[in-house]
């Protein structure tokens, strides 16, 4: 069936982005990169590049690759082919070693005499050398949530070198458990996904997305994954969606976990792996950390007996003994923490409700004292923790404080570290709540007498944030859009802040 380029516009919601049209007419039959291309993990002399075959015909059981300094490819630097197969839902990843350090390379793929678009990627500089590096913060991306508009802003700025996803690209939940049905977005299967095959549907609908799509060809990533890439509130031997009627959890894990690494641009090969670090020089150290399926214990009521035991882990051993030797050794200036779930917490007034914590690190109060305790043992400098999950805005100081959740030492005093919380793409906030109701619980959260350590706080809003580095500052720039609920939105800046090497101190921008 052909169809003319006019109709095959109209009908770009279904299939790939316009700009993916080789030719006046498309064959339905032969549009084999339905889910676009991404690359990830980029070091100085190699990056991860990657597709998908979508399943109409296999005649082939290879790809080609290319990858060039110019997108017109021009000048071919790497090439070759590479097996698809079922037993990687027939994704490919493609690992391309020997490139040069801070370097733009453009990449595609062919198949059966069909190109796929031309991605971008980079290479990690060497050291920066005085110029800024950025890197784009996102998590809690929701189909059913709405549209990912926030993704076309960011393809959309030069400025960017990298996207750091935080978790939860995908929700595991039936249609009508957890969405906004304003947006008329349907999740693919319609139930909640348990199998290897309904984790792989699902990772295949959202790669259907235009702006997602569009950013991944656009930047390379970095990802880790949160609870929701498995079942809400996972930890390692089970979930709080996860119940006895529906499987064993180590096989609904391990089916999770296999679809992960085959739809994300990651180098990681097992679940061990996702634990990684990147360098620049000695400005930039990134520490991605898994905190849901090595060695989380079950979540726990701080009124239960043992809430504050040793054996109570969200990291464990093993990760927390090689977070310690990597921050001690860093000479990095910037040592930054990919962090799942939020850190430092804050505190509320009488009448205003706490969000459940135990899910936090202040659910596991033992080892959160740990990572304090080093901090200030070791005086690591600069840390900062990049956190996702939260679905809101926040820039807290992370100092030792006397008491469980009293919060008593303001941001201006030099803190152990910064944890800068990313809003949510979609997943819900506060932003159904009415507006008297989030002034007033924003309004509250600012108050020094009860939050000294907050700097920021939007409960609201959705988008990401910027962080923008160099040897002597970090620049932190907050992007919000104004609808969710169709593919047409604005965005807008909403807050920036000034983060300094060699005082550590924050100010307004």
């Amino acid at each position: 069936m052909k169809i003319s380029r006019r109709k095959f516009v109209l009908s770009a919601v279904l299939l790939v982005p316009v700009s993916r049209l080789m030719a006046e007419s498309v064959d339905f039959k032969r549009n084999y990169f339905q889910h676009g291309v991404a690359s990830g993990d980029p070091l100085q002399d190699r990056v991860i590049i990657w597709t998908r075959i979508s399943p109409i015909n296999y005649a082939d059981t290879a790809l080609g690759w290319e990858v060039s300094t110019d997108p017109g490819f021009l000048n071919v630097v790497k090439k070759g082919r590479t097996e698809i197969s079922a037993h990687s839902d027939y994704t490919v990843k493609v690992d391309v070693k020997g490139l040069k350090a801070g370097c733009t390379y453009y990449y595609r793929f062919s198949y059966q005499q069909m190109m796929s678009e031309i991605g971008e990627t980079k290479t990690l500089p060497k050291e920066l050398n005085g110029a800024d590096f950025s890197m784009a913060v996102v998590s809690c991306n929701n189909w059913e949530d709405g549209y990912f508009n926030s993704f076309r802003f960011l393809a959309q700025k030069p400025e960017v070198d990298l996207v750091l996803h935080l978790g939860d690209y995908i929700y595991e939940y039936a249609t009508g458990e957890y969405g906004n049905p304003a947006s008329g977005r349907i999740n693919e299967p319609k139930h909640e996904i348990l199998t290897l095959q309904d984790y792989r549907t699902r990772y295949a609908l959202y790669r259907t997305d235009q702006d997602l799509q569009a950013l991944h060809a656009k930047k390379p990533f970095y990802l880790i994954w949160d609870d929701h890439e498995l079942a809400n509130d996972a930890y390692k031997n089970g979930a709080k969606n996860h119940q006895p009627n529906e499987g064993t959890w180590d096989v609904r894990k391990k089916a999770a976990i296999q679809a992960y690494l085959e739809w994300m641009p990651i180098r990681a090969k097992n679940a061990t792996e996702v634990r990684r670090k990147f360098e620049i020089g000695d400005e930039i150290a990134l520490y991605l950390m898994d905190e849901r399926s090595s060695d989380r214990t079950r979540q726990m009521d701080n009124t239960n007996p043992g809430f504050n035991a040793e054996e109570r882990q969200i990291i464990g051993e093993s990760q927390y003994s090689w977070l310690a030797n990597e921050l001690k050794k860093s000479k990095a200036t910037w040592k930054l923490i990919g962090n799942q779930v939020m850190f430092s917490g804050y505190a509320v007034a009488k009448g205003f409700k706490l969000p459940k914590y135990n899910d936090w690190w202040l659910g596991y109060p033992y080892e959160r004292a740990k990572v304090l305790d080093l901090l200030e043992r070791e005086k690591v400098g600069n840390a900062i923790f990049l956190t996702g999950d939260h679905h809101e805005s926040f820039v807290l100081a992370v100092h030792q404080e006397d008491k469980f959740m009293e919060y008593t030492k303001s941001y201006r005093q030099r803190p152990l570290a910064w944890e800068l919380l990313t809003p949510s793409i979609t997943s819900k906030n506060a932003d159904r709540r009415s507006e008297s109701e989030i002034a007033a619980f924003e309004k509250m959260l600012h108050n020094k007498d009860i939050n000294p350590h907050l700097v920021y706080g939007d409960i609201k809003s959705h988008g990401y944030f910027i962080a923008t580095m160099n040897k002597k500052r970090m620049q932190i720039d907050y992007y919000f859009v104004d609808n969710l609920l169709t593919n047409v939105a604005n965005e807008h800046k909403s807050a920036s802040f000034i983060l300094d090497a060699e005082t550590f101190g924050i100010t307004s921008n």
